[in-house]
């Protein structure tokens, strides 16, 4: 509990720190470009249909969403939309009504009741692992209690909130929302601060590519010119600079220097954020630091081209694993591995991931439940030799889902 008390005045000190930077910018340079890489990201399907469209199908541009019928998931169904805690008299139930999705928290005590109701606005996450929901308060964003996890296919206490309480207290800042959203401004108001309307949600084309309205206005009006002018490419950037694209939001926690959306790809991410923290255990999880985790692995630091987009492509939504270890193969040979003898052919390309970069617990995010703390499974990224995992693979019961 009074861990939880600490990350809660630990938010609400960041949050009112990032405020003051972004008031002091007012209507920044930084301001404006984000406005242009709104406008840049609905101006990419024009002429880039299929590579939009591949998009659209990420994690990524999927990473945040106005919450309704087509975008969440969690279960509205009567006896399957109610969350029970450990505390008597203490649940949790969502509903749908006419206008939108509800979650109430229900308190009992003695003979009085205490309730509290929000409207569902926004989801975040892809809904690959789980959903997380915000609603809007004083034109903030908060977030609710209880989260919609996929497997095992419930509605849990969302990540850090103690089992038996009723809190909707938790108070989102920017710097959340620039890895789940590619813009929300701050702006001043009669009694404070608030989100300003003409924010958007997902992860855009010019998170990557930068502002992309010059470029659009550009080769609007001089179709014939097949040379991209006025955008980024990141496949063209050195490899530091590949990677802080991408630890932006993949390095875990860092304290920042300027202000949240204000980064621009190409740039040096050092120059925005302060230096990670020293860390002995680095651990495998989305919110930690998977840029370090990679450049701990042998390939890495044997490769000096390699970066994160050796393996992923950001415009394709990749989940096929023996696809994914096609990559290995432009590098590695199967008869290298001392295992291939005792896989099946058909299964040996699906275990490369499998095998040398394993699912495992999460270290970071943990889900209080009545029956005590479950953590899901993320991807590890120290590229490595598992025995123990490639152990578990060779017994027919020892596979699971990715």
């Amino acid at each position: 509990m009074l861990m939880a008390s600490r990350r809660l005045w630990r938010l609400a000190f960041i949050f009112v720190s990032l405020t003051a930077l972004c008031l002091k910018a007012g209507s920044s340079a930084s301001s404006q470009e984000a406005a242009g890489l709104q406008r840049s990201s609905r101006s990419c399907r024009a002429c880039h249909q299929a590579i939009f469209d591949s998009f659209v199908r990420t994690a990524h541009f999927q990473t945040s969403k106005p919450a309704d019928k087509s975008s969440v998931k969690g279960s509205f169904a009567d006896g399957h939309n109610t969350l029970r805690t450990r505390a008597e008299g203490v649940y949790f139930k969502m509903e749908r009504r006419g206008d939108g999705f509800y979650q109430t928290g229900y308190e009992a005590v003695g003979v009085t009741a205490r309730t509290r109701t929000e409207r569902l606005e926004l989801v975040i996450g892809s809904g690959r692992k789980g959903q997380s929901y915000l609603y809007w308060r004083d034109g903030l964003l908060y977030q609710a209690p209880v989260s919609w996890l996929v497997e095992p296919a419930a509605w849990m206490n969302s990540p850090g909130y103690e089992d038996g309480k009723i809190n909707f207290d938790r108070l989102i800042p920017p710097r959340c929302l620039e890895c789940h959203s590619s813009s929300f401004k701050l702006e001043r108001t009669a009694t404070g601060v608030r989100y300003a309307g003409d924010y958007e949600v997902g992860i855009s084309c010019g998170a990557c590519h930068g502002d992309g309205s010059r470029h659009a206005e550009y080769h609007s009006a001089n179709p014939a010119d097949k040379i991209a002018r006025f955008i980024l490419n990141p496949a063209r950037f050195e490899r530091e600079r590949k990677l802080d694209g991408c630890a932006l939001c993949h390095s875990g926690p860092r304290e920042a220097k300027k202000l949240p959306f204000s980064y621009r790809p190409g740039e040096r991410l050092d120059d925005y954020f302060q230096l990670p923290a020293p860390q002995t255990r680095l651990t495998a999880d989305v919110h930690g630091n998977q840029i370090a985790l990679l450049r701990r692995s042998k390939c890495f630091r044997s490769s000096p081209e390699m970066s994160c987009s050796t393996c992923h492509n950001a415009h394709t939504a990749e989940r096929d694993l023996a696809q994914m270890a096609g990559k290995c193969l432009q590098c590695h040979q199967t008869g290298q591995c001392k295992l291939s003898a005792k896989i099946e052919p058909a299964k040996l390309l699906g275990d490369c991931v499998e095998c040398h970069m394993p699912n495992q617990p999460s270290q970071l995010i943990r889900i209080n439940t009545p029956a005590g703390n479950y953590s899901p499974s993320y991807r590890q990224h120290v590229i490595g030799v598992y025995r123990q995992i490639a152990e578990r693979l060779l017994r027919p019961e020892g596979r699971r889902k990715d």
